[in-house]
């Protein structure tokens, strides 16, 4: 019976590696022209292989330069890549999903990028290769966060050989989301593979592929390919009422009972809207070679294939796919460059120095020392004059002349390099016929728009990637935990997710940011980097300042921030206390701390405050004094007035008429002059005590009150009217006075 057991389990593995050896064939079949494309152009772009075979033959024992100009057009590409920055932003879908959330979301995939060096080790290896032979490929990847926990971690991680990469042949998205089986070969050595997979034959499955032959096993080394398959299973899926949609069948073993349990409880309340079962992909993973399953097959927690292509250039024509990057089509152009050069200096070499032209009598007597003339750099050359030639020094002959239509091929050469990339001399930074910022400016964004299709589809991988983590996070970061983000500024944070938060309602507290809760899409935010977009932000600053200088207070400590001077923090601090009270208001209320009091005054300032408060109220006595004065002058001169005009009248003559303005005294207009000031001597009185009112002066320092300053003595005060003087207005009885 054991060997009955045996004899099927050797069948079932012979009938996967059966299949799976039949799908890895049809997938390189399809690109086996691809495969073969690209490993040429990584080597051309690098310096390899630049001279084919039989041009070198022809050209044996002759120059064969190689003036490798084609990395300076990929990194130009790649540069702007690179500078670029790509963000993965979250954002919900459901009712279940939550802001916040879909923020802590997004924090945890840049958690996930920082660990993994995702931008400079991930992301911009990758696209080396995209734009030079156009595909590469990374991985999502999960492992414990170290040798004495169990909590998991995700990590992005470069395939190193993008190139031999297998899909689907069916597959027609652009990150291959619809394929159903992915193949990723790893050749490694014959020792290499006995100390990883002791017991494993090394040997080759005996096929009928002619692949087979030396590429799955030679004398020095074995390929092992991580095969990665959907498998196709029905899975019952509950609706409730609320909307709530439960996994009854899930993988998860812990996940599947609690949500029967919720199945049941919903099922006594009545609260189930629909059930049904329904087909579901679910993704596995082996490792095979061409002979035995070195691994699994197990089940991936996820329900993506965790492996991203990242695209150059793709066209389908017929049943053939065409793919290739910048260098494809620049080959030949860099071919004629070299042979151009290699000419070059093959007709230079070869034509002698210019010789010295003289008799032999100019020679005879020192003929060794002209020998050496074209080797040795001698001081001086003696010569015998010689009256057949009228006694003239020997003379060089003019020296050869490079080749014109040569020269003329080389930089049509170069410039064929530079129409096949779409990259021209301004998006270089080099200096060309443009003479104005804004022609080179446009020169460059032409170059930049001949190369946006690596930028677009490199974007698209990298919202791939998105999709995959968004549905990893919540099956790997499902615990309470807190983890240390990194800002998109640099800055450190501690995030919590999955922890309860507040009072427990019904027995459950509520919980701070569950990533395990609602469904997120993932939406690509593309954008200079931090360090290029703070440049562009100081800039700015600096010319609004300048144009407007006084917003300088209110803007001042944001402007200083973002200097890279020494110790710029602690002066943004400072100037913050100098901005006005709506604005500490406001950076008060954004950090939800209560605004800073103000700073009380010293006892020397108290005592200056108090000194300067009895000269104002001495001064404010003094000026309504005079006040005083004024007014009773005002009326005595109208007494006096009155009374001349009465005496007028008794005397029977005419009364004189005053003019207009002087029929009634005006009014001293130093009245209003002091009033305005004692007013203004009020408020500034009012202040310093506010100033002064939290705390109040020592005992030692406090002054007794001034004595009430009055009038002068001699001031003379409107009093009763003296006796024997005379009214204007009539009297009791209505009759004028006598």
């Amino acid at each position: 019976m054991a060997d009955e057991q045996k004899s099927t389990a050797k069948d079932d593995d012979g009938d996967f590696l059966r299949l799976a050896h039949e799908r890895y064939n049809s997938g390189y079949e399809r690109e086996r022209d691809n495969i073969r494309e690209s490993y040429y152009d990584l080597e051309f772009h690098n310096g390899l292989n630049q001279w084919e075979d039989e041009a070198r033959r022809v050209r044996e024992g002759r120059p064969c330069i190689t003036v490798n100009a084609l990395p300076t057009y990929t990194r130009q590409i790649t540069g702007d890549m690179r500078q670029m920055r790509p963000s993965i932003k979250c954002v919900g879908v459901d009712d279940n999903s939550d802001p916040d959330t879909a923020e802590a979301l997004s924090a945890v995939i840049r958690y996930i990028e920082n660990r993994s060096k995702a931008q400079s080790a991930v992301y911009s290896m990758a696209a080396d290769s995209q734009v030079v032979c156009g595909i590469a490929h990374w991985r999502v990847m999960t492992e414990y966060a170290s040798d004495t926990t169990f909590d998991q971690d995700i990590r992005l991680a470069l395939v190193d050989d993008g190139v031999s990469v297998i899909w689907d042949p069916d597959a027609s998205d652009l990150a291959r989301s619809d394929a159903r089986f992915c193949f990723v070969p790893v050749d490694m050595s014959t020792a290499a593979f006995k100390d990883r997979y002791p017991g494993k034959s090394v040997s080759g499955w005996t096929t009928n592929y002619a692949y087979d032959a030396g590429m799955w096993a030679s004398d020095d080394h074995v390929r092992v390919a991580e095969y990665w398959f959907k498998k196709s299973v029905k899975h019952r899926l509950l609706l409730l009422k609320s909307g709530s949609v439960y996994d009854l069948d899930d993988p998860d073993e812990d996940r599947a009972a609690e949500n029967a349990k919720i199945a049941e409880e919903a099922g006594a309340r009545g609260e189930i809207a629909r059930q049904e079962q329904r087909t579901v992909d679910e993704v596995w993973r082996a490792v095979i070679s061409c002979g035995e399953i070195l691994e699994g097959p197990e089940r991936h927690v996820g329900r993506h294939i965790p492996i991203v292509p990242v695209i150059g250039n793709e066209m389908t024509i017929q049943r053939k796919r065409v793919r290739y990057g910048s260098i494809r089509f620049a080959r030949d152009p860099q071919r004629l460059y070299n042979y151009g050069r290699s000419a070059q200096i093959e007709l230079t070499a070869l034509q002698p120095k210019a010789p010295y032209i003289g008799t032999e009598k100019n020679f005879e007597e020192n003929e060794g020392l002209w020998q050496q003339a074209n080797n040795a750099n001698l001081p001086y050359l003696a010569y015998t004059p010689d009256p057949a030639n009228g006694g003239s020094m020997p003379s060089r002959q003019p020296p050869p002349q490079p080749s014109v239509a040569l020269t003329q091929e080389i930089a049509l050469a170069a410039e064929d390099i530079k129409r096949t990339i779409g990259i021209y001399d301004a998006g270089l930074g080099a200096q060309s016929n443009e003479t104005s910022g804004k022609a080179i400016l446009a020169r460059q964004r032409e170059g930049d728009v001949g190369a946006f299709v690596y930028v677009d589809h490199f974007t698209y991988a990298i919202q791939r990637t998105g999709e995959i983590l968004v549905d990893l996070i919540p099956r790997i970061y499902d615990t309470a935990r807190t983890l240390r983000i990194a800002g998109e500024d640099g800055t450190i944070e501690e995030l919590a997710i999955n922890q309860p938060n507040g009072v427990a309602v019904e027995g459950a507290a509520p919980i701070m940011n569950d990533l395990t809760v609602g469904s997120y899409d993932v939406v690509m935010s593309m954008g200079p980097s931090y360090t290029t977009r703070r440049e562009e932000a100081r800039e700015g600053m600096r010319e609004l300042v300048q144009s407007a200088p006084d917003l300088f207070p209110a803007i001042g400590d944001l402007y200083v921030q973002a200097q890279d001077w020494p110790m710029a923090d602690k002066m943004a601090e400072r100037l913050r206390l100098l901005a006005p009270p709506q604005i500490q208001q406001q950076i008060a209320k954004e950090s939800d701390e209560p605004p800073e009091p103000p700073p009380q005054p010293s006892p020397q300032e108290q005592q200056a405050i108090q000194m300067q408060m009895v000269s104002a109220e001495a001064e404010t006595r003094q000026k309504v004094a005079q006040a005083a004065k004024a007014e009773a002058d005002a009326q005595k001169a109208q007494i006096d007035l009155a009374k001349a005009e009465m005496e007028l009248q008794m005397a029977g003559m005419p009364q004189p008429v005053a003019p207009q303005h002087q029929q009634r005294p005006a009014e001293d207009p130093r009245v209003d002059q002091v009033i305005g000031a004692v007013q203004e001597l009020q408020a500034v009185v009012g202040d310093l005590f506010q100033m002064i009112q939290a705390t109040p002066a020592p005992p030692e320092m406090q002054m007794e009150p001034p004595p009430d300053v009055g009038p002068p003595a001699d001031m003379e005060l409107p009093q009763e009217p003296p006796q024997g003087g005379f009214f204007v207005g009539p009297d009791e009885a209505g009759q004028p006075p006598v």
